[in-house]
């Protein structure tokens, strides 16, 4: 499967939110998501390469705790992947076998998420500290999607919520991380 995005910068989170209930959808109750990213030695994150990136989350949802390994590979860029992903019942475990492949440490960040979703849309409402406030909207589709159509089909979406292209962020939030901490 593959998961094509667009990502802005948002100043004014709390007014698309009431934008998008507004408009009769509905917007989730707040979820943690801590986020280790795992790269191959020596592959900068913030390159358009087309390196497999693991990844485990841990989502904490009203107390309940849910982990997930995610494989991501990059088609065009950091936003257009191939992706694939699965409940894990033991992190430390799922952790050796990474390390063990030869995978290292890149990223490790927590974020507070929300969901919407706007026909097969799924729109993420973030606050990643000390990043900011972020929208994502993004669509699954299939490995051969015409990514340039999909972009504008996303946007389509973000616009009438008072998202300005100008505020697009090409990096994940793992590269922007490691862009302010110095280390990309």
């Amino acid at each position: 499967m593959r998961e094509i995005e667009i990502k802005a910068r948002v100043s004014g989170l709390d007014g698309v939110i009431a934008k998008l209930v507004a408009r009769g959808t509905e917007v989730s109750e707040p979820v943690e998501q801590h986020d280790r990213v795992y790269g191959l030695p020596g592959v900068p994150g913030a390159s358009e390469n087309s390196e497999p990136w693991l990844r485990i989350r841990t989502e904490t949802k009203q107390g309940d705790k849910t982990s997930y390994l995610t494989l991501k590979k990059s088609v065009t860029n950091q936003l257009d992947s191939i992706e694939h992903e699965t409940i894990i019942d033991n992190e430390d475990e799922v952790e050796h076998i990474i390390t063990q492949l030869g995978f290292v440490p890149y990223s490790d960040l927590t974020k507070t998420r929300r969901k919407a979703h706007v026909g097969d849309i799924e729109l993420c409402l973030d606050i990643v500290e000390p990043l900011g406030s972020f929208i994502e909207a993004e669509k699954l589709t299939g490995d051969d999607a015409d990514y340039a159509a999909v972009v504008e089909e996303l946007w389509g979406i973000l616009e009438p919520l008072g998202v300005s292209r100008n505020d697009t962020v090409t990096d994940g939030y793992d590269v922007l991380m490691n862009k302010m901490l110095g280390k990309e």
